[in-house]
């Protein structure tokens, strides 16, 4: 059972809601903020919206992003949480890809889990999750048309994002005849295709390019040309002048090689290495990531390899024949 009217019952009782986005916040999971924190207003309650890293450059444009706040862990004890409080977390499928603290035993305030990843360890009071979907924006539309709420143009907007950055602008296979006929009634409703577009794709910063130059001109390929790996350094960040956020979507272009079914970046961090997965049919995203103990989607993951990138490298080299065994015997 979908718990649509125990979600709305418990957000129009609570006096506050505490907007959480994941780790390294994307499109989905800011738009679907933004869209819920204006609502949130709308209602006369009081709103908090952050996440454990800031929003990016080119999202900054959303409704009210100068409100989001950065938190490294949750803080409850300044916020004096009760019963009157709703914490709503969105597209996050665990409690550590959100701020440390969020989970708290026996706490009087509800945690309310709305994603759409098929790995979601169901870690609030309330959990919604539609693997179906292609986006939590495709469901926070459809809590909004429960609820009758009338979107607004800035609530368009920001669930328009939402969907949009989560299918690739409408390219990738989760892109449904519901998700179109959303993203339709957002656009009736007041969302600027063009503009929102410009504003996230076509905003870059010289030093970005430099860095996507720097991670396409290392892609090297692996079974029989079906895998396309790449990295990223951590002074490629310093000599481009590029900010971290700058790198997102790289790894899809890796995706677009002919041959290709699986598009690996990694990039460097203190002591371990991320890891940015993509992949076409039949290879499986999530069951890559979990490998390492990540996760995500079937055709976008993501994980951490502990060591140095030369330690990765070597790690998903020496696994490849596993993953390549895996999804293309017989192909």
């Amino acid at each position: 059972m979908i718990p649509v009217e125990e979600i709305l019952a418990i957000l129009e009782r609570s006096s506050t809601w505490v907007i959480l986005a994941h780790e390294r916040p994307d499109g989905d999971t800011l738009g679907c903020g933004s869209a819920l924190f204006q609502r949130g207003m709308t209602l006369g309650k009081r709103c908090f919206w952050g996440g454990a890293d800031p929003i990016p450059q080119s999202h900054s444009f959303l409704p009210f992003s100068a409100s989001y706040s950065c938190w490294h862990s949750f803080p409850a004890d300044e916020m004096e949480l009760d019963e009157n409080w709703a914490i709503v977390v969105l597209d996050t499928s665990n409690p550590q890809r959100s701020i440390e603290g969020l989970v708290v035993p026996g706490a009087p305030f509800s945690i309310i889990n709305i994603d759409h990843h098929g790995d979601n360890s169901m870690f609030g009071n309330i959990n919604w999750v539609d693997e179906i979907a292609s986006s939590v924006g495709e469901m926070i539309f459809d809590l909004f048309a429960r609820a009758d709420w009338n979107l607004t143009p800035g609530e368009a907007e920001a669930l328009f994002v939402a969907i949009s950055t989560d299918t690739g602008f409408f390219r990738f296979t989760c892109t449904t005849a519901r998700t179109l006929k959303t993203a339709s009634a957002l656009i009736s409703s007041g969302a600027d295709t063009s503009l929102i577009y410009g504003k996230i794709f076509e905003n870059r910063t010289l030093g970005g390019l430099h860095l996507w130059g720097a991670g396409l001109s290392r892609a090297r390929l692996f079974s029989s040309g079906r895998i396309c790996m790449t990295f990223l350094r951590n002074d490629d960040f310093s000599t481009t002048k590029a900010s971290k956020d700058e790198s997102e979507n790289l790894v899809n272009t890796l995706l677009s090689v002919s041959g290709v079914f699986v598009a690996l970046l990694l990039q460097e961090e203190n002591g371990y290495c991320r890891a940015s997965i993509r992949t076409r049919s039949p290879a499986n995203a999530r069951e890559i990531a979990e490998i390492w103990g990540g996760g995500g989607h079937k055709r976008a993951a993501g994980c951490k390899i502990k060591g140095t990138l030369s330690d990765a490298e070597r790690d998903f080299v020496c696994k490849a024949g596993v993953i390549d065994e895996a999804w293309f015997s017989g192909n």
